[in-house]
């Protein structure tokens, strides 16, 4: 069908206005931070969580999913780094990495350990920024003064996942909201920023719940960051048992992204948001539920979605998004 010279130029304007100006993206913040192109390397300390060997972990947690191929006990930094920086300069070319230790809790080891882990990658001439991963409860001023010894921008990521102490208690995190608010304090203090995870689909959680999670967000200043995920469950989980016993929904991509619309405005405009979806679905082959789509997919239908109802990051808020 034809379309009309009307709807054309409608089409153009809603195909022009990309996601990036409606949302805070994380390439949008790399780009103003650093004037280059600039990517995460993940990386591995090769420690094991230390709540999943005292209480079995949380309940959604597959450590199958968030470990790179080359990344392992059995690596130095050093090779890591040789196996991972030149597949990443194959495909996008002469571009600075941020070491970013994201898998199990990046800070539950001894300071000489960390230290020789750390600085192995902030040595690495192509490495210009670190970013660390870990539970609120591992991370306390000599962690947070160690990572200020080095002469690169460090973000401390947290696994807030939820503002709802039910929804902790639920998911077996091993740590209340107090924990995570003494870890933003310390940050505050020491001036680092910092990142947060939080987890959309917990069984029992009301949109409600979700948007006060967002408004204690909002209330911590020296949250800069927030990565969304769809609550997956992946096979041989607590969480798949529950599942299978038909105790909750899984949530599809469609009602996820129906609900990324109601929090999307609430939340403030000046915090990048650097995940949408839960990265590495499928991967491993292990998720239960229906995932159809690709991501680019996936990122598109929330684009139309928010132009369709004229939303965009923060506008419900006293600081909206400014591209």
């Amino acid at each position: 069908m034809k379309l009309t010279n009307m709807e054309l130029n409608k089409f153009n304007f809603t195909m022009k206005k990309e996601l990036e100006t409606l949302v805070y993206m994380y390439s949008s913040f790399l780009k103003r931070k650093y004037g280059m192109k600039v990517f995460r390397v993940g990386l591995s300390t090769g420690l094991t969580c230390p709540h999943r060997i005292k209480t079995g972990g949380c309940i959604f947690c597959h450590p199958a999913t968030f470990t790179g191929e080359y990344q392992s006990a059995v690596f130095s930094i050093e090779e890591q780094l040789n196996k991972a920086v030149p597949r990443i300069k194959k495909t996008c070319g002469a571009v600075k990495l941020l070491a970013y230790f994201q898998d199990e809790t990046s800070t539950a080891g001894e300071l000489v350990y960390l230290d020789k882990k750390y600085r192995s990658a902030v040595e690495h001439p192509d490495i210009i920024g670190l970013i660390v991963s870990t539970r609120p409860e591992y991370v306390n001023q000599k962690i947070i003064d160690l990572l200020k010894s080095y002469n690169v921008p460090v973000t401390i990521e947290i696994g807030l996942q939820t503002a709802k102490e039910e929804s902790l208690k639920f998911l077996n995190r091993g740590h209340d909201l107090n924990d995570v608010k003494k870890a933003i304090n310390l940050c505050e203090q020491n001036h680092l920023d910092l990142g947060v995870h939080i987890i959309i689909g917990i069984p029992g959680e009301t949109i409600e719940d979700m948007q006060n999670t967002i408004q204690f967000i909002n209330s911590c200043q020296t949250i800069k960051e927030i990565k969304f995920h769809n609550l997956v469950v992946y096979k041989q989980t607590p969480l798949a048992v529950l599942y299978q016993q038909n105790k909750f929904k899984i949530l599809n991509i469609d009602e996820y992204i129906s609900i990324l619309c109601q929090l999307i405005p609430y939340l403030r405009g000046d915090i990048v948001i650097s995940r949408f979806f839960t990265s590495n679905i499928r991967r491993t082959q292990i998720a239960l539920g229906d995932y159809s789509g690709s991501k680019p997919e996936w990122l598109n239908k929330l684009r139309l979605a928010l132009i369709q109802q004229n939303i965009f990051q923060g506008c419900k808020t006293g600081k909206p998004y400014q591209p």
